[in-house]
């Protein structure tokens, strides 16, 4: 095919290439100015949405903390107005505390509180819901807490702490027990707010749980748990540790103003500590108010610049097609009218090349035919090669066989010659049993030469459906002798024999045989050598196992043995494994080498099961 030489660039040519560039420029710039013009208009418009979409989480929040809690206020009144209370309040003896031990526990498990316990005037628990367990309150002082002094002196009360005994985060109610116009003792029942705020952790955005001393009790985050807003100052930061409210937490600072003069509770971002980094938080806020709770939806500012992002990707995307559709119908005209052009070079140039085709199609119509010569010569090559190796394998197992045929042998002729010294003295019936005797060795002799004929038979593949354990009795006959002379113990596990696969059996008995072959040889000099062969299901297929406990192949050279030619033994051509591998290819199978569990070599002849 002729080249011909380029000249020098027309001035046409520079002048399109530098249109091309400005158009691109003005091109990008219009889409960097569309991208910003979205950004402003969409940034504000999401920024509303998430504030409403944050704020009706709060409030949704709030409507959850308020339906767990609602349930259970009046029950602490109720239980401090009951007799049995106020009795054994008024006369603490040991019966009337078990009886009220009893009666705060199933009054508990029925309503489905925490805890119901009652303290006497000084505020030490005579009688408990939990009076049987470990943590048992029996007995603790719990004056200190805000929830009895507050009713010790005649009023109810709410309050939420950490559990001083079972650290679970709890809300309270009190209730004073009155007699006459005496305050003799309280009632208090606590309810478990852990499985609340764990519930909460599945909504959308994050959220925080802050009390009226700014502590944030709950939140999505538990890094963020148990830290304040802004700061507290010190003596209420010395009231909150004298109550034991939170424990012994630290209370670090969690959030500051989103600006110099914000408010946290009020402004519109809120910037809080995430791993250590602050980041800015979009928020909403409500009021649990019988709680005195502040719930904070908190929304991180990526999100929102995320979804900003989305609708510059969108813009993109449509600006994108708009422009691509602009450079279609620019690029054909300016096709329509260069093809004219074009049209009458390739004219000239096609009746050049038709005929250089002419003379490159009649060479590849020889390099065909010299290929598929090839191809025959290299099928014929690789089926003697196949008869080669499975003729080299006979050899080998020459003197096995020889051994397997002597003793049948030897037993006919002595069977022979005592039948013939009976036949003289008359006695026939025993003369009957030899010849059934002979019958069955003939018989024993017929198989073992009828299996090495088949192995021998030189033949084109038949693949047909046959049952796996056809094959490998068949090898494990030819191997036997061998076997047992080298001293080789043969181990065959006939579990799963009855699986068939679609193969040529000869050609797999082959491959086995191969591979027995070799761990005999590799096994040669040791002590107790061990052959097994196994089948197992593998998905679709099946997995012919043949492990030896030799002293096994270095992982370095076990990617190499079924390279043609490759040999670790001191005679032999190498080629034995590289046929074994292409013979199961063939099949659609795979043949692979690994270390066995207790040393030696594993090697797995994989072939598809068949499905009738």
């Amino acid at each position: 095919m002729s080249v011909e030489m380029q000249g020098p660039v027309p001035k046409e040519s520079r002048f399109t290439t530098e249109s091309s560039s400005l158009m691109v420029i003005v091109l990008v710039f219009i889409w960097i100015a569309g991208v910003l013009a979205v950004v402003a208009t969409v940034w504000s418009l999401k920024e509303q949405e998430a504030l409403v979409e944050l704020q009706l989480e709060a409030e949704q929040t709030a409507s959850q903390l308020h339906a767990a809690l609602d349930s259970f206020e009046d029950i602490a009144s109720r239980v401090a107005g009951l007799r049995t209370v106020k009795t054994v309040l008024a006369n603490p003896h040991p019966q009337g505390l078990e009886t009220l031990n009893r009666f705060l526990e199933q009054t508990n498990r029925s309503l489905g509180s925490n805890k119901i316990f009652v303290l006497n005037h000084v505020g030490v628990v005579i009688g408990t819901s939990n009076y049987a367990d470990v943590n048992s309150f029996q007995g603790y002082d719990f004056s200190f807490r805000p929830y009895f002094q507050q009713a010790r002196l005649g009023e109810s009360a709410t309050y939420y702490a950490v559990g001083l005994v079972t650290r679970g985060r709890g809300y309270y109610y009190s209730a004073p027990v009155i007699v006459g116009e005496e305050v003799i003792g309280v009632a208090v029942v606590k309810i478990l707010l852990e499985p609340v705020l764990e519930h909460l952790k599945f909504q959308q955005h994050g959220f925080l749980l802050v009390g009226y001393d700014s502590v944030v009790f709950g939140a999505s985050d538990r890094d963020w748990e148990y830290r304040t807003l802004g700061v507290v100052p010190g003596p209420q930061r010395e009231g909150i540790r004298k109550s034991q409210r939170y424990g012994d937490a630290r209370l670090l600072p969690l959030a500051i103003p989103a600006s110099e003069d914000g408010n946290l509770f009020s402004d519109d971002y809120i910037n809080l500590d995430a791993n250590g980094i602050l980041q800015r938080y979009l928020v909403g806020r409500t009021l649990v108010r019988e709680a005195g709770w502040h719930v904070f939806a908190v929304m991180p500012r990526v999100e929102l610049l995320r979804r900003t992002l989305e609708f510059c990707v969108y813009y993109s995307l449509i600006y994108g097609v708009i422009v691509l559709l602009w450079l279609y119908w620019r690029k054909r005209a300016e096709m329509q009218r260069h093809v004219s052009s074009v049209n009458h070079e390739l004219e000239r140039r096609v009746a050049n090349l038709t005929s250089e085709l002419t003379s490159s199609n009649t060479e590849l119509q020889r390099l065909v035919e010299h290929y598929q010569r090839t191809q025959s010569e290299l099928e014929a090559t690789q089926d003697q090669l196949v008869q080669t190796a499975k003729l080299a394998v006979l050899g080998e197992l020459s003197a096995g066989i020889n051994h397997e045929l002597n003793q049948p042998l030897l037993a006919l002729q002595t069977y022979a010659e005592n039948s013939k010294k009976l036949m003289e003295r008359g006695y026939n019936e025993m003369v009957s049993d030899n010849l059934d005797e002979i019958l069955q060795i003939t018989g024993s002799m017929h198989s073992i030469i009828s299996r090495l004929k088949v192995f021998a038979r030189k033949s084109p593949p038949e693949p047909r459906a046959v049952e796996v354990g056809e094959i490998v009795q068949a090898s494990v006959g030819i191997m036997g002798p061998l076997l047992k002379k080298a001293g080789v113990e043969l181990v065959v596990d006939s579990t799963h024999f009855s699986a068939e696969v679609m193969c040529e059996p000869v050609q797999v008995q082959q491959v086995l045989i191969n591979l027995m072959t070799n761990a005999s040889e590799a096994m040669q000099g040791m002590d107790s050598p061990r052959v097994e062969v196994r089948v197992q299901h593998d998905l679709n297929g099946l997995r012919i196992e043949v492990e030896d406990n030799g002293p096994g192949i270095a992982e370095d050279l076990r990617s190499r043995i079924f390279e043609p030619f490759f040999t670790t033994k001191s005679k032999g051509l190498g080629i034995g494994l590289a046929l074994s591998r292409r013979i199961i290819e063939t099949l659609s199978g795979t043949l692979t080498a690994e270390a066995a569990a207790e040393g030696g070599t594993r090697f797995v002849v994989r072939l598809r099961k068949y499905m009738r």
